[in-house]
């Protein structure tokens, strides 16, 4: 399973966020702070402080929550393998690419 294909995190404001769009514009991202969405099994983010809702796949659901607890890489990615039965290796690759992707778009800072 790749799991680069499947997440998907849609920020639902004046314009939508999609991880899987390479021009996904970084317009108002200077102001977001993930560890303020409240994020719900199903997928639904909320950001109290902005007024702002997501909507997250399943493994996009997985990664944020865990940023938003603060949890490192590497538990990350033991709760992708384990959620989604994929090989650490592939885990760790398209975990790469899916926060490469939020800070593309401006979603996080490089250092987390």
């Amino acid at each position: 399973m790749k799991l680069a294909s499947l997440p998907t995190l849609i920020r639902h404001s004046d314009q939508p966020y999609e991880l899987d769009h390479a021009a996904a514009s970084t317009a108002d991202s200077a102001s977001f702070d993930f560890h303020t969405v409240t994020w719900q099994a199903d997928g639904f983010g909320f950001d109290a402080t902005s007024g702002e809702f997501f909507t997250a796949s399943p493994t996009a659901l997985v990664v944020m929550q865990a940023l938003s607890e603060g949890v490192a890489r590497p538990q990350i990615l033991d709760r992708l393998t384990t959620r989604f039965e994929v090989a650490r290796s592939t885990a760790e690759r398209d975990l790469e690419s899916f926060l490469a992707e939020l800070v593309h778009i401006g979603l996080t800072s490089e250092s987390n």
